[in-house]
């Protein structure tokens, strides 16, 4: 409704009131009349004019609404596609670079030293950095409860490649007993060095123990923990010795 034909429907409904009369006193009863026919025509006149707002409203939200769903209808797929391309493709980079780190870590980890020794009967596994280690041989000395020498035996003493007469590192001592000198050890028949306990089994075989001495590293030297560490992992896995039977001419 245009603002004219408004301003004339407000002149039709108020020229429809009863007109006062002149001549008589404007009664209180004509009053009420006259202002609850203004009061309805207002509240009638708001509501149509709200009513109008709202729907302008609504139509603008409808037209906004239906504009983003068009905007999303024709941008999401093209984003989303080339989104989704992207992920699979660095996705897929990542895994074969992970997958080639952890190939090399793998490798690197697994390749290790194995010192075999067929004449006593045992091979020892050392880390790859243990590569190029030396073999040093002693002896051990056991001594009677008479002050008097009764038995002795080999050290065989593998040495971190690093080892300098100048700055010596941890060697990892084993001593070597037949299986009588052994059994002769643990009756108490005999003790080796000053120490009040005595070596720690590594391993047997059918012919010898094999043992780590008391108080090997009590010297705390570089890389003491290390050889802890190998020591821990049961490096020493013994094989039985087979003796050659065979006669010689």
């Amino acid at each position: 409704m245009k603002k004219n034909e408004r301003f004339y429907d407000l002149e039709k409904r108020i020229r429809s009131f009863p007109e006062p009369d002149n001549d008589k006193k404007f009664t209180k009863e004509t009053q009420d009349i006259i202002h609850e026919n203004l009061m309805k025509f207002a509240s009638s006149y708001d509501k149509k004019k709200k009513r109008i707002v709202i729907l302008k409203k609504i139509s603008l939200g409808l037209s906004g609404i239906a504009a983003l769903v068009l905007f999303a209808i024709l941008t999401i797929p093209i984003v989303g596609l080339d989104s989704n391309q992207q992920g699979q493709q660095g996705k897929g980079e990542t895994t074969v670079d992970n997958n080639n780190d952890k190939e090399d870590i793998d490798q690197n980890e697994t390749v290790e030293n194995l010192y075999e020794n067929a004449e006593y009967g045992f091979t020892f596994t050392l880390p790859k950095s243990w590569e190029g280690y030396q073999i040093v041989l002693d002896s051990w000395d056991g001594i009677a409860t008479d002050q008097q020498q009764m038995e002795s035996g080999p050290i065989l003493s593998i040495r971190h490649p690093e080892w300098k007469e100048a700055k010596p590192r941890q060697d990892i001592p084993i001593m070597i007993f037949t299986l009588e000198q052994w059994s002769s050890l643990e009756k108490g028949e005999f003790h080796i060095g000053a120490a009040p306990v005595g070596p720690t089994m590594l391993g047997q075989n059918n012919e010898y123990v094999f043992a780590l001495p008391a108080r090997y590293n009590f010297a705390f030297l570089e890389g003491y923990e290390e050889v802890e560490t190998i020591l821990e992992n049961n490096p020493l896995q013994p094989r039985d010795v087979v003796k050659d039977t065979s006669k010689k001419d």
